[in-house]
């Protein structure tokens, strides 16, 4: 994805879009003649001391009478607004009432263009102190001063290092957001607490043949399986999905699966696109078995901030540390809390979600031997009534 002190990008080559890709696809009837390019505006904001660039889509079919769905979609290192833009989100649109923003990244020396997401290299992370997290929801604050926004229906998703963007927003700014969306990019490994605070709907798409983010062996990040496994395991889902394999149909030498974790409430929902075979890029039909933009609204559009009935968790576990992490031995948990009559459930699971280790506490302070444990990235949950929390945990 990038190196540091050179230059790389992820940016996406997008190949055109046939009309009739989208007419094919169920529930979306696409009217391509009426798109012209004046429902395009590329604006500017004062924010955090920069002018902040972003591409809009407003759709020639949007009534203020109607309040819009918003999308903001993030584009990889590299790569900037306008090119991302190209990847079909305003066909859909037109016919599902969403006013759609592409935010610029601000250039780092050495990365380019890039987001603030926690994923780096060699010890460096990108544009460490611009405040992307800011600026996403002063995004958001301005589409809804200016459009009628549906606010139960934001959404963020992005590719590459937006999809790093799009899991560091998933955890650390979730509350405005109905659902997320993250293509080729998980979550990086500059970022530590693992706090969501709430279910959080989610949909990943990765390749198995990714050479720039890998599915295994994700240098930037968690990988692909760990991260299922942390979002199933914070959403309370059962770790046995529902499995979907897709047509064949073309011959890509790319085949698709789709894995549903649910634990019967859709707005917990955590689904994982495995496409076997595929490098880092979006697939498009009828070049590919799959539109996955397409495939993203569809999980997207089933979430609702007004009918998730998710409350927020008390921050009891805020002061949690967990040292040393990684550990090769034992492993001591401090700042659990204290101050109600709840015992403490620690809990460690594997990265396919399978219990290795518990135990129940009582104090503020306590130890967890994980010698025991094969080297690798474990997931450690604390539970205390209805409160809960995860963490990462490194041994080796």
């Amino acid at each position: 994805m990038f190196e540091c002190g050179g230059h790389s990008t992820d940016n996406i080559k997008l190949r055109p879009m046939k009309k009739k890709t989208i007419l094919l696809i169920a529930l979306i009837s696409m009217a391509f003649s009426t798109q012209v390019s004046a429902l395009w505006t590329n604006k500017t904001m004062s924010f955090g001391g920069l002018t902040r660039s972003y591409r809009i889509y407003v759709s020639a079919y949007y009534n203020a009478s109607n309040p819009a769905s918003l999308i903001i979609a993030l584009h990889g290192m590299g790569d900037n607004m306008t090119n991302f833009s190209g990847i079909g989100l305003n066909y859909i649109a037109d016919t599902a009432n969403i006013i759609c923003i592409f935010p610029q990244a601000v250039t780092d020396p050495y990365a380019g263009t890039a987001w603030n997401s926690g994923a780096g290299a060699s010890g460096y992370f990108p544009n460490a102190s611009v405040n992307d997290v800011g600026f996403i929801n002063a995004l958001m604050d301005t589409a809804i001063a200016n459009y009628a926004i549906d606010q139960s229906r934001i959404y963020l998703c992005g590719f590459s290092l937006g999809g790093f963007m799009t899991e560091r927003m998933a955890l650390q700014s979730n509350t405005r957001i109905a659902a997320f969306g993250s293509m080729s990019g998980t979550i990086g490994n500059g970022i530590s607490t693992l706090a969501p605070g709430r279910s959080v709907p989610i949909a990943h798409f990765h390749g198995t043949a990714d050479g720039t983010v890998p599915y295994s062996g994700n240098t930037y990040g968690l990988d692909t399986d760990s991260l299922i496994s942390f979002w199933v395991l914070n959403n309370g889902c059962n770790p046995t999905p529902t499995t979907y394999s897709y047509p064949d149909a073309v011959a890509d030498n790319i085949t698709i699966e789709r894995f549903e974790y649910s634990n019967g409430n859709p707005q917990s929902d955590v689904w994982l696109f495995k496409m076997t075979g595929a490098d880092h890029n979006v697939l498009f039909s009828p070049s590919n078995d799959i539109n996955e933009i397409v495939e993203l609204w569809l999980f997207l559009r089933r979430h609702s901030l007004a009918s998730s009935g998710i409350s927020q968790q008390a921050e009891i576990f805020e002061n949690i540390q967990i040292f040393p992490n990684p550990a090769n031995g034992k492993v001591t948990v401090s700042g659990l809390p204290t101050g109600n009559s709840e015992n403490t459930v620690l809990s460690v699971y594997n990265i396919q979600g399978k219990l290795m280790l518990q135990q129940t506490v009582q104090q503020p302070t306590t130890g967890i031997d994980i010698s025991g444990l094969a080297n690798g990235t474990y997931l450690l949950k604390l539970k205390n009534g209805n409160n809960s929390a995860v963490r990462a945990i490194v041994k080796e």
